[in-house]
This record gives C-alpha cells, structure tokens and sequence, in this order.
C-alpha cells in the first residue's frame, strides 16, 4: 500500500530547523493563535485554529485601518474560503475585482473561491492570470500549489510550495500543503515532517494536530489528537481517529466510550460502528463485535482494518472456511501489505494446513520480502511442510529484514533446524 519513501527534497538544514522548532512546539497545552504584533497575521493564524468569528473581527480591523487595502481585503476574504462556501467565497471576492479587477490577489481570490467549489480547471484560468501580473509573488505559488495538489499534479504540486518555501521557509501552509501532498504519494515519513514544521509555526492547527496524530502511535498520537478533539470537539473524524489511538495502545475502555460517544451523535456512521466492533473484538465481546463490524462495513466496504477485524472475530469463534475468506477479501484491500495474509497463515498453521499456509504466506513474502514477520512466518510454513533447507534460508532473511520481531526467537527457530 505504501511506496518506497523519499526523502523530503528541500534542504537538510531547513528540515532539521523545522523539526526543532516542532519539538518546543508541540508541547503547547492547548490551541491557541500565535502571539504576534500584525493583526493579518493574527488573523490568519485564528483562521487556521478554527476560530472563524474572532478571525473576521481582527481582520475587518485590520482592514480598516489599512485603508481597505487590497492585501486586506483578500486576508478577509480567507475567512470565506476557510468557511467552506463558494457564494460567500466569491462575494467576498467582488469587493476585490471592484477595486482592483487585473490585481494578482484579485484573480487569486477568484482562483480560491473555485477551489472552495472543487472546480480546479476555473482556478487554474484566474492562477494563469495572477501569474502574469505577478509572477513571484508568494501566495501565487500557495494557491498553484494547492490547485496542482487537487489536480493530482504531484511534481507541480511539490515544486510551487517548494517555491513558497524558497520565499518564506517558515510558511505554514506551504508546509502543511506538502503534507497532504506527500499523504496522496503516500509518503508517511515525508508527511510526518512536513506537518511537524507546520505546527511549529502553528502549534494549535488542529487539521495538522489530526494528520500528525494518524501519522504517528503511542502516546505521541494520542495526545496530538486530544489537542485536535479539544480545539474541535464536535470533529467526528478526529474522534475515531483518538479512539483508534487509544485501542491501539491498549486502552479499550476509553476507545470503546468514544466510539459510543460519536454514535450518540451519528448513530449511523459507519466508521463509528466499525471501530466499535474493533473495540468489543479486543475485550472479546465477538457476538456484538461482529455485529459492529459488519454494519460498519456496509458503509465502508473498503475499510482494510475494520474486515481484517471481522475475519480475527471468525477465527477466534472457530468458523475458519468464513475467517479465510475474511482474510483473503481483506487482503485485496491492502496489496501492498500483507497483514491479512501473515495472520492467515498463521491461522492455517494452528489448524494443521501446513499447504494453505504456505500459500497465504508465500504471497505475503513476495507482497513485502523486505518484512521480517512475513518471513518468519513463511519460514515456520516451510518447516512445517518439512523444507528444512529452503526454512533455514527465510528464518536468515527475516533477521535480515525489516521491522519488529523477536530476533532471539527467530534465531532460536533456525539453530533448532538440522
């Protein structure tokens, strides 16, 4: 599922700078708008907290006291273009295009406004016309940025907000736009950077708090994605996201009364009820937990946790023909993984299907090679079907492989084998 990673390409230097600027940052109690003497950006940094009103007021007086500048009247119109609406968005833009119609940030404010609305091509017509006027101009490059993001234009999407970077390399949209940018590559380690430097300069954002958070695990994730729930307490997604958090790292108890909570409030959502049934599949509670999960996934049939979920929910109550299929359909969803198919195999071998093991565990080394689970447990597959040679060979490869396993148990298997 995930692609081979690539360094993020802006300067060793500024990365490094980013990420310490990120570790005082993200220690911040709660959401707040970055202290600073110019009321623009002030305003701009309670736009990108959530706080909409107080970002309207302050800009409005700003602009006022700017003489209705055209840099102040477009500051004013993002607190539209954050609102989510396209009349509004472009009504905000009309006081703009009457002052100044040829300006740079009237065509960009036009160029938002159908970004807002999700028509890239008409943005890209008023981007080309603000380009023109004024060609290195760093906003220009933020709006081409986020248009060429929407497009799917990665190398473009990169280069503009590279170009921000260049102008300001302590941006924070242009660091957080990388961000969502590397999430479509994917590039998760990538992301993660680049959200952190946005946080440096914006410690309460609570949209690079969330993607932060589901980036990362532990305690880390938990308390980025308390710090988004408290800044938004309303934000479903940011919720689920805490709950999952928080049954990852063993606190079934909290997770399952978040996801109750979010039901409450949404009694049909079905990620709610799919991460519910993960909970009550953890504390054991398989009758409900199946249930869950299956209501979650008429909803969201694409949910590769929530069906890897439900086929453990079938092999842990003894209907195995139901739990490999489980396996296998769930395996379709991740191709690039091969969770579903090591815990299938692993399931065959408890059964005593050393063949059907061998298969589903062969497909997972040749999914991931570079995995040391999936090897180990392919070599347990041979071993089990007598293939002492080829087994010693695959218990080798997985001490030489990748992630988290019990080596010395590794090593112990393979001195085992004569």
């Amino acid at each position: 599922m995930v692609e081979n990673r690539r360094r993020l390409p802006f300067q060793l230097g500024l990365a490094c700078f980013a990420l310490l600027w990120a570790s005082a940052a993200l220690s911040q109690p709660k959401p707040s708008a970055a202290p600073t003497a110019d009321p623009a950006a002030k305003g701009r940094s309670l736009i990108r907290i959530g706080r909409l009103k107080e970002a309207e007021d302050a800009l409005r007086q700003a602009a006022q006291a700017r003489g209705q500048s055209i840099e102040a009247l477009y500051d004013l119109a993002r607190v539209q273009f954050a609102s989510g609406s396209y009349p509004k968005s472009r009504l905000a833009c009309k006081a703009l295009v009457e002052k100044e119609p040829d300006a740079a940030l009237s065509n960009l404010c036009m160029a938002r406004a159908f970004l807002v609305w999700r028509r890239a091509a008409r943005a890209e017509e008023y981007v080309a016309k603000a380009r023109e006027t004024d060609p290195r101009r760093a906003e220009v490059f933020q709006v081409l940025g986020d248009l060429k993001r929407i497009e799917g234009d990665v190398a473009a999407s990169k280069a503009a907000y590279q170009e921000v970077l260049r102008i300001d390399p302590r941006d924070p949209d242009a660091q957080f736009g990388l961000g969502q940018l590397f999430l479509i590559t994917p590039d998760p380690s990538a992301a993660q950077l680049a959200f952190r430097a946005a946080l440096a300069q914006e410690p309460g954002w609570p949209e690079a708090l969330y993607e932060l958070g589901r980036l990362t695990g532990g305690a880390e994730a938990i308390s980025l994605l308390q710090r988004a729930v408290a800044a938004r307490p309303n934000w479903s997604e940011a919720r689920l996201a805490l709950g999952a958090a928080q049954l990852a790292n063993g606190d079934v108890a909290s997770a399952e009364a978040l996801f109750r909570e979010v039901l409450k409030a949404y009694p049909t959502h079905p990620m709610a009820h799919a991460r519910l049934g993960m909970a009550l599949g953890a504390k054991h509670d398989y009758a409900h937990a199946e249930t869950e999960l299956k209501r979650g996934l008429a909803g969201l049939p694409n949910d590769a946790d929530a069906a890897l979920a439900l086929a453990r929910v079938y092999a842990r109550t003894d209907r195995p023909e139901d739990a490999f299929e489980a396996y296998r359909n769930t395996a379709n969803l991740e191709p690039g993984g091969s969770r579903a198919l090591v815990e299938a195999g692993v399931y065959a071998l408890e059964l005593g299907r050393n063949t059907l093991a061998q298969a589903f565990l062969e497909k997972a080394v040749e999914h991931t090679p570079k995995s040391a689970t999936a090897q180990a447990r392919y070599a347990d597959a041979l071993l089990a079907r007598g293939e002492k040679a080829q087994a010693k060979e695959h218990y080798r490869l997985s001490l030489a492989a990748e992630g988290a396993i019990d080596r010395q148990d590794v090593q112990r298997r393979l001195d085992a084998v004569k």
